[in-house]
């Protein structure tokens, strides 16, 4: 019997590599995956190209600042940018995710933080919206597409030209028959996604370790998922154009309708006025402070930080003291807005998370993006650390700024450095 199965598998296996439509469709999806390893290997690349270059332009504006500001740190502080960057993953340009739209490289003043975090780079707002045409996007999008074109019609077809009433009259059980012809389209299938696979290896320098393992898993397990809808819909026993419309009416609900509509009900219900409202309040509580006599108006500062309480602070003049503990106030008045922005991101991640269990083209994405550090959480987790980085840099002036307008050559060798998370 297992010779007799062999049989067939090999005689189905020459009858499908003999059609041109389906060796077409393998060939345009290779071709489509080829390209898009290169896209996203040109895209992190030009990504880690402008990262390598923040070091070299935070020594040359240090070195300018210090020359043009060196008798009054004032300026210095006030005219000098201090940057950061969120490298990326090693699968970054498997899934590109969401680095097109999050800013992965800030630079800060110590002045008030929050109207700083979410400046970004103007970017084609059609390339927004078609997004990138990363791996990611050609294993969740085209390759059940490709699973309908070869699987629609295996048996209709048959049935309507009458060759399945020859087939029926074979001594063959007739559900091993069908089992056989899917079989031989899923290994192709297969295939073709472990071949992409290995050229991601090899031209992306991505690590053959744990993570490859579970993508290589998803990615299976999600072409299992389209073969079976076909299947399911095949014992139907429906015409070709009826399963045609009805996959491709399948495809378009989960792949397009269903995460876009998750996403607008995301937005609905978590709704973040916060994105606004946090800039608002920080400029506002800044400049209502000048109208305030100023130790009262520092008193959150020196709760803050009692040690600068002794140190005066004139009325009627400018001090560096009183103008860099408004820029501290200033957050801290905002701090409550900002922190429910980051509680209502991290729900939505939470929750698109939870609706990526009934998605399954959404699992497979969100769970890509987890993999290779490109989603929400990575951001959230880069603007924590500029966070902690802005309060390293303000306390390593903050004593020079009160006691003095200078700062000696000595104290830079503490100067605070950028930690990745």
């Amino acid at each position: 019997m297992n010779t007799t199965f062999f049989k067939l598998f090999a005689t189905e296996y020459k009858s499908f590599a003999r059609n041109p439509i389906s060796m077409l469709g393998f060939a345009v999806i290779f071709i489509i995956g080829i390209y898009a390893i290169f896209h996203g290997k040109n895209t992190v690349s030009q990504q880690e190209e402008t990262i390598s270059k923040i070091a070299e332009i935070q020594e040359e504006e240090l070195a300018k600042n210090k020359r043009l500001f060196s008798d009054n740190l004032s300026y210095f502080t006030y005219y000098q940018f201090y940057y950061t960057q969120n490298d990326p993953g090693k699968w970054a340009a498997f899934s590109i995710g969401q680095r097109d739209v999050n800013n992965y490289s800030l630079k800060l003043r110590i002045l008030a933080l929050e109207g700083q975090l979410y400046d970004t780079e103007l970017t084609n707002p059609m390339t927004l919206l078609s997004g990138n045409l990363d791996l990611s996007f050609l294993f969740v999008v085209l390759i059940p597409l490709l699973i309908i074109a070869l699987c629609f019609n295996l048996i209709s077809s048959e049935r309507e030209s009458g060759v399945w009433a020859v087939v029926a009259s074979q001594p063959y059980s007739l559900s091993r028959i069908i089992f056989l012809k899917f079989s031989v389209r899923f290994l192709a299938v297969l295939g073709l996604s472990v071949l992409l696979l290995i050229a991601a290896l090899w031209l992306l320098g991505l690590p053959f370790d744990t993570d490859f393992g579970v993508v290589f898993l998803l990615i299976v397990g999600y072409e299992l998922f389209w073969f079976a809808l076909v299947y399911v819909l095949t014992l139907l026993k429906k015409n070709s154009n009826y399963n045609a419309v009805t996959l491709l009416g399948i495809w378009l609900f989960l792949v397009v309708l269903l995460p876009a509509l998750g996403n607008v009900l995301v937005n609905r219900f978590i709704p973040i006025p916060e994105a606004f409202s946090t800039t608002v309040t920080q400029r506002e509580a800044y400049h209502e402070k000048w109208d305030m006599p100023r130790r009262e108006a520092m008193e959150p500062f020196y709760e803050a930080y009692p040690q600068y309480r002794s140190y005066s602070i004139p009325e009627d003049a400018y001090s560096n003291g009183w103008y860099y503990a408004m820029q501290y106030v200033a957050d801290q008045e905002a701090g409550k807005d900002s922190k429910l922005l980051f509680e209502k991101l991290e729900k939505r991640q939470e929750v698109s998370r939870k609706l990526g269990y009934f998605i399954p083209s959404l699992l497979l994405q969100n769970t890509f993006n987890r993999i290779a550090d490109t989603d929400l959480e990575d951001h959230l987790n880069y603007l924590e650390a500029v966070k902690n980085y802005h309060k390293a840099i303000s306390e390593f002036f903050y004593p020079h700024l009160f006691k003095g307008n200078t700062i000696d050559e000595k104290d830079w060798e503490d100067f605070p450095e950028f930690d990745t998370y």
